[in-house]
């Protein structure tokens, strides 16, 4: 009888725990985070950042996630994306206060859908640099290409980005291209 009651006592706390486990994966899973995108805004005479904010998963890869909803673009209808919609953030490290962001090929390839000229070049970066940078423990954001800062694909130079500003240095924040 005692045997029975320490086995039924034991399942009871087994049971238990394996419910506790599961409440706190799924509390886990469904946290989220607040966070500033910035999408391009035109007006007749000028060309803006505005923040968006978005809630992300709060775990995994964070940063990651973040520049992967500034790839997908806007929500509100009056702002314009700054990156092609085909382009894939293949990762984000950060090291020393730096993130290193690495896009695919199509982020120079795509002629198409976001016009290269120099003042969507200096959008798409500083959209790039200015999403990160919410993050108090990114400073500098550097960016590369298929796991370059230099050299070719298809024929473009990574370095030249869209061929007015480049990518040859590392970027901090830069407030005055955020509309206020």
């Amino acid at each position: 009888m005692k045997k029975n009651k320490l086995n039924a006592r034991r399942f009871v706390i087994a049971g238990a725990a394996a419910l506790l486990v599961i409440f706190l994966l799924l509390a886990l899973s469904s946290c989220t985070l607040s966070v500033s995108l910035y999408f391009a805004e035109y007006t007749e005479d000028n060309a803006y950042l505005t923040e968006e904010i978005r809630e992300i998963p709060a775990g995994g890869e964070l940063y990651k996630n973040a520049v992967e909803e500034l790839v997908k673009g806007p929500e509100n209808s009056q702002l314009y994306p700054t990156i092609p919609s085909d382009v894939r953030v293949n990762s984000v490290e950060i090291s020393n206060g730096t993130a290193t962001v690495d896009f695919s090929k199509e982020i120079i390839t795509n002629l198409e859908e976001i016009p290269h000229s120099s003042t969507t070049e200096v959008l798409a970066i500083y959209s790039i640099v200015n999403t990160l940078t919410e993050f108090e423990e990114i400073d500098k954001v550097k960016i590369t290409i298929e796991g370059k800062d230099s050299g070719q694909i298809d024929g473009l130079y990574i370095e030249d980005f869209w061929g007015h500003m480049g990518i040859y240095e590392e970027f901090t924040r830069n407030e005055d291209i955020i509309k206020s």
